[in-house]
């Protein structure tokens, strides 16, 4: 399995744990998936130029909900 898709199953696992947290009140699950969001998407930015641009627009969005949950909007 090549990188590139394994960090977008991480993509994908973090977003269902961050939005289950979300939805059944609970903080640690929505923490987990802030987190694996937060370190996949700094990985994608570190390997910018061998990702595909959707993997890196998805990396970036995933930033921007990081910050905007920590702010909490």
């Amino acid at each position: 399995m090549d990188a590139r898709q394994i960090i977008n199953y991480v993509n994908f696992a973090a977003l269902i744990c961050y939005i289950l947290g979300r939805v059944l009140n609970m903080g640690i699950l929505s923490w987990i998936g802030l987190g694996i969001m937060t370190l996949s998407s700094i990985w994608t930015i570190i390997h910018w130029k061998e990702n595909d641009k959707m993997s890196n627009y998805i990396s970036v969005a995933f930033l921007v909900l990081v910050g905007l949950s920590l702010f909490g909007l």
